[in-house]
């Protein structure tokens, strides 16, 4: 009889075959994508270090009123092209090294990404669109869905799809984010309370009254209530292998997610701001009740506080964790009752077998499955974000970690800005309008469990950081 474990992977790989259509063997663990973040951003690490103790200065771009070009009125800027070219070339490395599909066209599209990246920065420094908090992750959106609606309305050419990396920018980005342990330590224990209180019961809650009340399949209140309390696509496509269901299953979920977080991405900062919200709990906020940890990071930039930043980061990265065990109870879930999961869809047309029950197993997992199944979904820049504090809060000297934190949270910020492009390029307005329209059911219940989220997680940031004095 087949493992879960051995189940799980095969769907496993199914869904990540759109990427990586060549496996890399198991024993190259070190070649995954999951791990390639880690590695571009300790080569970042070790370079802003070197940068930062020879006095080289990190390419900040100026404020400007009426003259755009003024925007670049500092010898620091000369640092633009060396970051694009670092940028350019551990990216490329780790697209080649894990066999992504087109690879070879990535180059071509990252400077399409990286033109608009740095467009979205130059903008969000105007005087007027500053002041208005009007940040570049609002831009870099805009202009990834005028990419893929106005400009390629029809047919997105290769080269700019193999350069919709999400994950991997904003991945890379979060292991960039240095923290001093002295900052860290007082915010960890809180980060938890904020993300692994409410999340857990809110996904039980949400998961029965969506198949109960809303008449989902309990396979589809899994997935819509994973994806909207935990961290998005992630979650959605995780949970959708762990019972072992065809990727198209997530689509549509991870597309509402992707259209319905723009409001949370501009409200909330502002909001946050009216209540007069201390960073950290703002901050604490943002990621505990928006779903991508790419959104939690585009909220808190708009707020504009590095504080808010750091403890969105800490927090997203704590809830984010929880992929693992609840990846692995639903696959145990759904090895022991797989007839609940699909319900009359059990059965499709002509008596064949549904996806579910066609692939789960009878017998019972071994527990060895489930440690497998737990390190395989846990997320490894969470590793990599925590051996970067380490290394900066040893290695670093004392009076040079000010410094080296900055350089390297500038660093971190177009990384993540690309990935912003990237999401906005990922929203087809057209075909999730014509989705949404059919699957009102869906939108209501996302929108219901997220205001939930949205509340419910704001009384834990004001319990675990309180409010401005």
């Amino acid at each position: 009889t087949q493992s879960t474990w051995g189940i799980v992977m095969r769907r496993s790989s199914k869904v990540a075959a759109v990427s990586s259509p060549t496996p890399v063997s198991p024993h190259y663990w070190y070649n995954r994508e999951e791990w390639w973040p880690c590695w571009i951003g300790f080569l970042g690490f070790l370079i802003i270090a070197l940068c930062v103790h020879f006095d080289v200065n990190a390419p900040n771009l100026q404020t400007w009123k009426h003259n755009i070009l003024l925007a670049f009125d500092d010898k620091s800027v000369a640092g633009l092209p060396i970051l694009f070219l670092f940028m350019i070339f551990t990216l490329s490395s780790a697209l080649a090294a894990t066999e992504v599909r087109d690879w070879r066209l990535f180059p071509l599209g990252f400077v399409v990404i990286f033109f608009f990246t740095l467009l979205s920065k130059v903008l969000s420094h105007q005087t007027n669109i500053h002041d208005a908090r009007i940040g570049d992750s609002i831009w870099a959106i805009f202009f990834g869905m005028f990419l893929t609606n106005i400009v390629f309305r029809d047919t997105v050419p290769p080269l700019l799809k193999v350069a919709q990396q999400t994950e991997l920018y904003i991945a890379t980005s979060l292991v960039l984010l240095f923290i001093d342990i002295s900052e860290l330590a007082p915010l960890a224990a809180r980060a938890f309370l904020v993300s692994w209180i409410d999340t857990p019961l809110l996904f039980i809650i949400m998961s029965y009254l969506g198949y109960k009340f809303f008449s989902f399949t309990l396979a589809d209140s899994i997935i819509l209530s994973g994806m909207t309390l935990i961290c998005g696509s992630s979650a959605a496509i995780a949970l959708t292998a762990a019972m072992s269901l065809k990727k198209e299953r997530s689509e549509l979920p991870i597309a509402i997610s992707s259209l319905l977080t723009i409001p949370a991405i501009i409200l909330l900062p502002h909001i946050a701001l009216q209540l007069k919200m201390s960073d950290h709990q703002a901050g604490s906020w943002f990621g505990g009740c928006i779903d991508s940890t790419g959104a939690v990071i585009a909220a808190a930039d708009i707020y504009d506080a590095e504080d808010a930043v750091s403890a969105s980061a800490v927090v997203k990265m704590a809830q984010n964790v929880l992929i693992a065990p609840f990846s692995v109870l639903v696959t145990a879930f759904a090895v022991r009752y797989p007839s609940l999961l699909l319900g009359n869809e059990q059965l499709l047309p002509g008596g064949a077998q549904s996806e579910a029950t066609m692939e789960l197993p009878s017998s019972a997992h071994r527990f060895s499955d489930d440690l497998a199944l737990l390190w395989t979904r846990f997320p490894k820049f969470v590793i990599g974000f925590i051996i970067s504090a380490i290394v900066f809060n040893t290695a670093v000297p004392k009076s040079e970690r000010p410094e080296c934190k900055d350089f390297a949270f500038l660093v971190s910020e177009y990384f993540s800005t690309c990935s912003f492009v990237s999401i906005g390029m990922s929203m087809r307005v057209g075909v999730l309008l014509k989705k949404v329209s059919q699957t009102s059911r869906m939108v209501m219940f996302y929108l219901i469990v997220q205001i939930l989220d949205i509340v419910i997680t704001g009384g834990f940031a004001t319990a675990a950081f309180g409010s401005k004095p």
